[in-house]
């Protein structure tokens, strides 16, 4: 899906006041990975290595795997279509709503898909399927499913290859990776990206930690310096700087919740619990392509249409939480907009009666 995600602002000619619509951490790029890429501009002069290996090397110490067990790419969204490529005869299981790139990197190697609820993945993993692809946290309604709940699929499906995409871990408090079950379990493959912590979507920096084995596969059907100097270089400095500059996950998290208590407060709009930074809503008359449209218009706030997830309609949207300040100016849109379909309902009905 070449469109259709969040933080769309290239589509229109507003100035923004805030964008609700990505996931991306909204504290901004941290300044010193800026002045950092600015003292190695030098590097776009020659070629990186094909491999990533450096970077590659640094992410395997990160999180204490082999680095045979790591690779890196050019956003996790290349990771997903190579997995795809890669087992192109194979019969894939996802649970919706989820991130529409697992289904359309499937689709494109022509891959037998079987779709399933987010509560049905038992009932997924008793089909045949090859490759069952989970987000977790999940985008966009922020579940999160348990170390011990992906272990037990692990051990109980040997024959079954396991894609959890890991996207938000870093911006979830106390979240328990999956990443060492690598080392035990020859049937995982878990995708990561910096995209979201770090706020360097423009870069385009994911990566993989799998098994050697299914590395290995992977690996066949890789592209050569699919990630740029520029982002091999960000990669390597990220590494240290989150270790010495945590996201503070806790208070990400309760701007969250205070967010959907707020929202959950308003006539009209139904909140879907998450624990995530982000979560979705459910309104109850209007459409969230109009609320979008409005709230553009009005505010200059930029929220994610959220019906062309699978399984969700014309009235989900999902927002993703800002500091207090941004937080209460799209309070004031919602409560507007719930105002003018008031109006509009109360003119509707007069005018029927008339």
């Amino acid at each position: 899906m070449t469109s259709g995600h969040g933080d769309d602002r290239y589509q229109y000619a507003q100035t923004l006041r805030a964008d609700f619509s990505s996931n991306v951490w909204f504290g901004g790029t941290p300044p010193e990975l800026i002045s950092h890429l600015q003292q190695n501009l030098h590097l776009i002069g020659n070629y990186p290595e094909p491999d990533a290996a450096g970077l590659c090397r640094g992410i395997s110490d990160w999180h204490n795997v082999n680095p045979n067990q790591v690779l890196a790419f050019n956003g996790s969204v290349e990771a997903f279509y190579t997995i795809a490529l890669a087992f192109r005869e194979s019969v894939s299981a996802i649970l919706y709503p989820t991130f529409a790139e697992y289904e359309d990197a499937c689709r494109i190697h022509q891959r037998h898909l079987q779709f399933f609820r987010s509560d049905e993945a038992e009932s997924a993993l008793k089909s045949e399927t090859n490759l069952f692809w989970t987000g977790n946290p999940n985008n966009p309604d922020g579940h999160i499913f348990s170390f011990q709940e992906i272990e037990g699929w692990l051990g109980k499906h040997p024959n079954t290859v396991f894609v959890v995409d890991e996207a938000y871990a870093g911006m979830v408090p106390g979240f328990a990776s999956a990443i060492s079950l690598t080392q035990n379990y020859p049937n995982l493959i878990v995708v990561r990206s910096l995209t979201k912590c770090c706020a360097i979507p423009g870069l385009r920096l994911g990566y993989v930690v799998a098994s050697e084995k299914l590395a290995s596969r992977l690996r066949k059907f890789q592209q050569p310096w699919s990630v740029n100097a520029l982002a091999q270089e960000a990669g390597k400095f990220l590494i240290d700087y989150l270790e010495e500059h945590p996201l503070d996950t806790t208070t990400i998290l309760q701007l969250s919740l205070d967010l959907q208590r707020s929202v959950g407060q308003l006539d009209g709009f139904h909140v879907i619990h998450s624990e995530a930074p982000f979560f979705l809503i459910e309104m109850q008359s209007g459409t969230a392509a109009g609320l979008k449209q409005f709230l553009l218009d009005e505010h200059g706030i930029l929220v994610r249409d959220a019906s062309n997830f699978r399984g969700l309609n014309e009235r989900y949207f999902r927002v993703c939480t800002r500091n207090k300040k941004d937080n209460q100016l799209l309070m004031e849109g919602l409560k507007n907009y719930s105002k003018k379909l008031t109006t509009e309902n109360t003119e509707f009905t007069q005018r029927a009666l008339s």
